[in-house]
């Protein structure tokens, strides 16, 4: 049977007995919506020690791209997966270009989406038990993409899908996270939204001083050396939410 529908792909990957087959899938049912390219990427744990790679569960990009992108360590670089990240829902890939400032590197990866062949594509985050947990990139080579609001929702819809039974086939669990005090998750929350020092103080009713000394030890319990890092790993791992 093929995964032709969502539902098609939702029970067939209940009964896959491995990652590579549970992927094929998920690459039926996306090429349905015009799914050309899939590169499915489950992130390292922010709490775990790792030299890791960023390596692909499934990755069906041109060896141009691919290579580089892991060569280069230009995962280090996505503007694509930071916005997923921030935004919570699927980004289209030359939509970020666009509205985003570019550094030399974020660049390089958009050039080489292009050489290789690329005239689409949208990378969707994937929310596990332990917050933001993985990406799914679809690509297209041979025209826009023309997905509905529904389409895009099914789509995402699929790659949770995707993503709570490769844990299952391999067995994963979540570390746990760093135990943050109250006070200290009421900063994290406030600086997800942006807010400075002084109008944080304001809003808790408390100094400036202790707010700082409050966020140094929220970056220290959570292994990060500035706001963007301790706010992405907090959201990853549930600590708090947009």
């Amino acid at each position: 049977m093929m995964a032709e529908t969502l539902l098609d792909f939702m029970a067939l990957s209940a009964d896959a007995t491995s990652v590579d087959a549970l992927c094929r899938l998920f690459e039926q049912y996306a090429e349905t919506l015009g799914v050309e390219a899939i590169g499915y990427q489950i992130l390292p744990s922010p709490f775990e020690a790792s030299d890791a790679d960023n390596q692909f569960e499934y990755n069906t990009f041109p060896d141009l791209m691919k290579d580089a992108y892991l060569s280069e360590r230009l995962f280090e670089h996505d503007p694509v997966t930071s916005r997923a990240a921030m935004a919570l829902h699927p980004q289209f890939w030359f939509e970020v270009e666009q509205t985003t400032p570019i550094t030399r590197y974020s660049q390089r990866i958009f050039d080489l989406l292009r050489e290789s062949g690329f005239v689409d594509g949208l990378t969707s985050p994937i929310f596990g038990p332990a917050g933001l947990a993985a990406y799914v990139a679809c690509g297209r080579f041979s025209g826009p993409f023309e997905l509905s609001e529904m389409d895009c929702r099914c789509l995402q819809h699929a790659c949770n899908e995707l993503y709570v039974h490769t844990l299952k086939l391999q067995k994963r669990k979540a570390l746990t996270p760093p135990n943050l005090s109250e006070r200290e998750v009421e900063v994290l929350h406030w600086l997800a939204r942006g807010k400075s020092n002084a109008v944080i103080a304001d809003i808790l009713g408390i100094s400036p001083h202790t707010i700082d000394t409050v966020m140094r030890r929220a970056f220290t319990k959570l292994g990060a050396s500035n706001r963007i890092a301790a706010v992405l790993k907090a959201l990853r791992t549930g600590l708090i939410t947009l």
